[in-house]
């Protein structure tokens, strides 16, 4: 009887062969690569794949992840006047916040 390969880790198995390399720029060019991404809604690593000739993508859903320990989550909901629990009611509070915050400047 064969093995049958899964093609749900076709993907993975591409993955593992690829090398990944970490670029140390300076800091004036770091910035202008973070600006570039932003402006170009793409990846500040696919701003070095595009200057590189190299194919890239733009990046569909556009987010910015952040870590909140349980100190941070304490901190917003008494800022808030929430329960620490409701993590969904946090994010939702720290999304209008800085929605208010950039609307006011």
């Amino acid at each position: 009887m064969a093995i049958k390969h899964n093609e749900k880790w076709s993907g993975e198995k591409r993955a593992l062969k690829k090398i990944q390399m970490h670029f140390v720029f300076k800091e004036h060019l770091n910035k202008r690569i973070r600006h570039e991404a932003a402006d170009e809604n793409i990846n500040p690593s696919d701003v070095i794949r595009k200057i590189a000739g190299l194919p890239y993508q733009r990046i569909q859903r556009p987010r910015i992840g952040l870590s909140f320990n349980q100190q941070d989550l304490e901190y917003l909901a008494e800022r808030y006047g929430m329960d620490s629990s409701d993590e969904k009611g946090i994010k939702q509070r720290v999304s209008e916040e800085v929605d208010f915050y950039y609307k006011s400047k």
